[in-house]
């Protein structure tokens, strides 16, 4: 299994307790952005799989993929309040 985030290639990555990769914000998406994540969870805590923002304040618009109370959420800002669904 490969991971490849923004151009980057990992094998499989693992991480444990607060353990994160840091990558570059997405580029070009102001109008569309298209994500296809592939996770292996060994547990299901609470988790942020991922978490891009325009500002590093995290005071203005964001995209996450978070793992929560067992339920996966994808939660984002465009402006007008943060919006979440669960899946």
């Amino acid at each position: 299994m490969v991971l490849i985030v923004v151009g980057v290639s990992l094998g499989l990555p693992a991480f444990s307790g607060n353990s994160f990769a840091s990558y570059r914000t997405i580029e070009d998406a102001l109008f569309s952005l298209h994500i296809q994540l592939t996770f292996l969870a060994r547990n299901i805590d609470n988790s942020i799989l991922l978490y891009d923002a325009s500002s590093s304040q995290g005071t203005s618009d964001f995209v996450a993929v978070i793992i929560r109370d067992g339920y996966l959420e994808l939660r984002y800002e465009l402006g007008s309040g943060t919006l979440i669904s669960n899946f």
